[in-house]
């Protein structure tokens, strides 16, 4: 009875258009029964920072349907054991995915902080349009690359033009029919304009011209921002002293001024628009992280945190933000990056609640060894330190259930356990890669130490010595304020 209602459901999601702006997947494969599963988009091309859309839940059938607001064309991912499933998704559709088979990461593979899960993309069951993005995108790819691949040595060794001129015929014949879905157009086009880039239309500014200036803006077209940053990536780096280049770096380290850069790029005809001045700003102030020595941090922020205030390009503003949060490294004094995540009993904490107190953040997982190690001390260490030190252990298990049966059987650590598996982006924040990692957050919430030493690493000794010197300080401090009192 629950499959045919499922089955009703689905047609009619396939037969009537959802409300404006709402897009839902769903599917049914026993594969998946009673697994809870992430949905991901890139927050933008640039950076290519990871932000999550939501979360569902697979019923014991192994059916689940999930809806989410969308207001463009975009594409989406999921963490599916081994791999990495994608997915291009349209405002207003419904689309039943074909699940890949689920084949669960080794123990070995969980705990790689190197692991690279392998890319996929769904197959689509409801499909029966043939400008449907995913089957144009798929077919195009397959294609482009199996083309690309047999005639490497032509393409990008001895820059053949005829070669790519006959992949371009070839693909115009193929698609030839599908002028009007712009989304797969602009991919198309731009995917061809990188490759005659890469083989021999070497010219940054007659491209830029050509492809760029004037035309509209695809922020969420991969194709479009991957031919950008193919152009122009690395080029402040390698041309600082020189023309253009020089000129750029002056007015990011001397004159940290977005507006002292877009005079100085208004005499190149390809910059001539504010929008694509800034998009080439963007490039080169995430090039500039690359090279502290030339362009030091603090103009390279300065300018960077200027952009995002007068900025009137909302997409710009978001990638201006995510290149601070990619590149800036914390250090002593930073704001600790705040998070809302959820104990063993789906209970919400914040790292602000815990304001007041010292905080000995955790990055640990229960299947690895050393963490475990580190839990043994920490009872003891908890022990003796609770009236100034808050513990906060953030969780990276494979699931919530995981996470939740570990804690329920270790009563005896009595300090707070936190499921961040479903939360990527807590790890790009702080910037660690392997577990166990350690950071001491201050009262204030700034970071006190980030690369704090384990439990192991007599943490307790150095945090004794940080309390007495803060209370010198306090001290110190009151002194000389009832000096100034009495005077």
């Amino acid at each position: 009875m629950k499959f045919i209602v499922f089955v009703l459901l689905s047609v009619l999601l396939s037969s009537f258009s959802l409300a404006q702006d709402t897009t839902t997947i769903y599917a049914c494969d026993i594969e998946y029964a009673n697994k809870r599963i992430d949905v991901y988009k890139y927050s933008d091309y640039f950076t290519k920072i990871e932000e999550k859309v939501g979360s569902f839940s697979v019923d014991s059938t192994g059916c689940f349907t999930f809806s989410f607001p969308l207001k463009t064309t975009q594409e989406i991912f999921m963490y599916l054991g081994m791999y990495k499933v994608f997915l291009f998704v349209e405002p207003g559709m419904a689309y039943e995915l074909a699940m890949p088979p689920f084949e669960e990461k080794t123990l070995v593979e969980e705990l790689d902080p190197y692991f690279v899960p392998q890319d996929l993309s769904f197959g689509v069951k409801n499909n029966v349009d043939p400008h449907e993005i995913n089957l144009l995108i798929l077919s195009f790819n397959a294609i482009y690359e199996s083309f690309v691949n047999m005639n490497f040595q032509y393409i990008y060794a001895l820059r053949d033009k005829r070669i790519v001129d006959v992949l371009e015929n070839q693909i115009d014949s193929a698609f030839d029919a599908h002028e009007i879905d712009t989304f797969f157009n602009t991919y198309k086009n731009y995917q061809l304009y990188n490759l005659r880039f890469m083989a021999y239309q070497r010219d940054r500014m007659a491209m830029t011209r050509r492809h760029f200036l004037d035309k509209p803006f695809y922020y969420y077209n991969p194709a479009y921002i991957n031919f950008f940053q193919n152009m122009w990536k690395n080029y402040i780096v390698y041309n600082h002293m020189k023309d253009m280049g020089k000129e750029i770096k002056v007015s990011i380290i001397y004159g940290k001024s977005p507006t002292m850069f877009k005079e100085a790029m208004e005499k190149y005809m390809p910059f001539r628009n504010d929008t694509l001045k800034e998009l080439f700003l963007l490039q080169c102030l995430d090039d500039c992280f690359k090279d502290p020595e030339t362009f030091p941090r603090a103009p390279v922020l300065q300018t960077l945190d200027s952009l995002i205030l007068m900025t009137r390009v909302p997409e710009h503003a978001l990638i201006a933000q995510n290149i601070k949060k990619k590149r800036t490294i914390l250090a002593q004094g930073d704001i600790a990056p705040d998070f809302v995540l959820y104990n063993q009993d789906s209970i919400p904490y914040s790292l602000s609640q815990f304001a007041g107190k010292y905080v000995y953040l955790n990055f640990c997982r229960s299947e690895n060894y050393a963490c475990i190690q580190d839990y043994k001390i920490m009872q003891k260490m908890n022990e003796k330190t609770k009236r100034e030190l808050q513990i906060v252990t953030l969780c990276y298990e494979k699931d919530f259930e995981t996470f939740r049966n570990f804690k329920r059987k270790n009563p005896q650590y009595k300090w707070v356990f936190l499921y961040a598996g479903d939360h990527p982006e807590i790890k790009d924040y702080y910037k660690f890669k392997v577990t166990p990692s350690y950071v001491l957050v201050d009262k204030q919430g700034k970071i006190e130490l980030h690369d704090a030493p384990t439990p192991m690493d007599n943490f307790q000794e150095k945090f004794a010595n940080i309390l007495i010197t803060k209370r010198k300080q306090e001290l110190e401090l009151k002194r000389k304020k009832r000096l100034y009192q009495t005077w």
